[in-house]
């Protein structure tokens, strides 16, 4: 079932993550306290100013950062964070290369850590903005994820795909059309009911301000008097626009879960739903079920 709230497993089930974020907070924190040690000792020396400057502000961006990543990976939320992270991360960078100039060509020890550490955080920050700026296939954003147990929802935002939105009623595999106008509006939630060549007729008295699917009911014969066919004879069945997906890994279906369907890696699928985490799917031999959207890729 899909992950929501704040869960260790998908962080710690990522070797490749699990040695960035430990890399970044060991380079955070050489930095941080070579930068207090310097500070401290250019003001007993009477200085005026700051000795560190600009790497301040670098050092707590650079706190705020790494914390944003490890929430982000731990909520499952790349999706909606990569492009603000990306920003920052952008930014981070530049204050770790002044960083990194400022105590790495010293001689004491506390600068040489300022350097060290800022070093290893520019680093970790290159690559944190190569995998968040990087499409689902991009071979890099696949380089995270050797060696991991569980894989990251698509990197690609929902909102990318407004066109394929269906409403609430699409779970249910119907489709809604409404048509109003100034008196109200007719709802229909399906056309399954409606046969070749019947009618479909207002039953009973109702006011001007909507009539329901439930109102409509189907005859064979339409007499006399009735009200006129709606859908007109031999009217098409209303089809649903249906994505198409291949499969990036192989998945196989929880045995806790009869939902669940199971698909090999390069498979094109069918894809009914594709509203949330987990999407509605069809296989070509007709099995429909729901599918991680995390192991998949829209074509």
């Amino acid at each position: 079932m899909p992950r929501s709230g704040f869960d260790l497993r998908p962080v710690l089930s990522h070797p490749g993550f699990m040695l960035t974020l430990l890399v970044a907070t060991a380079g955070f924190f050489a930095a941080f306290i070579g930068q207090i040690v310097l500070e401290s000792k250019y003001q007993s020396s009477d200085g005026k100013g700051s000795a560190v400057g600009v790497p301040w502000f670098g050092i707590f961006l650079q706190l705020f950062l790494n914390i944003g990543v490890f929430v982000t990976l731990a909520t499952d939320n790349v999706g909606a964070n990569r492009f603000q992270l990306s920003i920052f991360l952008a930014v981070a960078l530049v204050m770790a290369v002044i960083g990194v100039n400022l105590g790495i060509f010293q001689d004491s020890s506390y600068q040489l850590a300022i350097g060290a550490g800022w070093l290893l955080v520019a680093m970790i920050d290159i690559l944190w903005i190569l995998y968040f700026t990087s499409s689902d296939d991009a071979w890099f954003a696949s380089f995270f994820d050797i060696g991991s147990s569980m894989h990251f929802s698509s990197r690609s935002s929902s909102s990318n795909f407004p066109s394929h939105r269906r409403g609430p009623s699409s779970r249910a595999g119907g489709s809604t059309l409404g048509m109003s106008g100034p008196a109200g509006g007719v709802s229909y939630q399906s056309y399954q009911g409606i046969s070749k060549g019947g009618a479909a007729s207002v039953a009973g008295t109702h006011g001007p301000a909507s009539v329901s699917v439930h109102d409509l009911q189907v005859e064979g014969n339409s007499p006399a008097g009735t009200a006129p066919s709606l859908m007109g004879e031999g009217a098409p069945e209303y089809q649903a626009p249906v994505l198409k997906a291949r499969a990036l890994y192989s998945y196989s279906a929880s045995p806790d879960d009869p939902n669940e369907i199971s698909f090999a890696k390069g498979e094109i699928l069918d894809i009914l739903d594709n509203s949330g985490k987990w999407w509605q799917a069809r296989k070509t031999d007709g099995t429909k079920g729901i599918v991680p959207s995390n192991y998949l890729s829209l074509l």
